[in-house]
């Protein structure tokens, strides 16, 4: 068996994965977070090219109502894709301290086989 290989550094930023407390979401048009009532939090930019994403992209815009549990369970995941000049380690518990987020932690580390 081959042990891991790590990619070559400056090949990809890594990120932080996180998820969004019940009844928040994330405009990705105004790049604010928005709460049931209406609420906005912009957070403040974590890197130059850093790129906030749901983890499951085809239910970002849709309305909650008509999904079900699980699906409601899954549009609240997110992650902060960093430069990678930019520790993940270093910016976690920013990303915790927001007001929209349950939980955070830093994404395993790729490898190539």
């Amino acid at each position: 068996m081959f042990p891991a290989v790590p990619p070559p550094k400056g090949l990809v930023g890594r990120s932080i994965d996180y998820k969004l407390k019940t009844g928040w979401r994330y405009d990705t048009v105004k790049k604010v977070f928005i709460d049931a009532k209406g609420t906005e939090f912009a957070p403040l930019p974590l890197g130059n090219k850093s790129l906030i994403v749901y983890k499951v992209p085809g239910l970002a815009g849709v309305t909650p109502k008509g999904l079900s549990k699980a699906e409601r369970d899954l549009q609240r995941y997110m992650q902060v894709i960093l430069p990678p000049s930019r520790s993940p380690e270093e910016l976690v518990k920013t990303v915790q301290s927001w007001p929209c987020v349950e939980e955070a932690h830093v994404a395993p580390e790729i490898s190539l086989p």
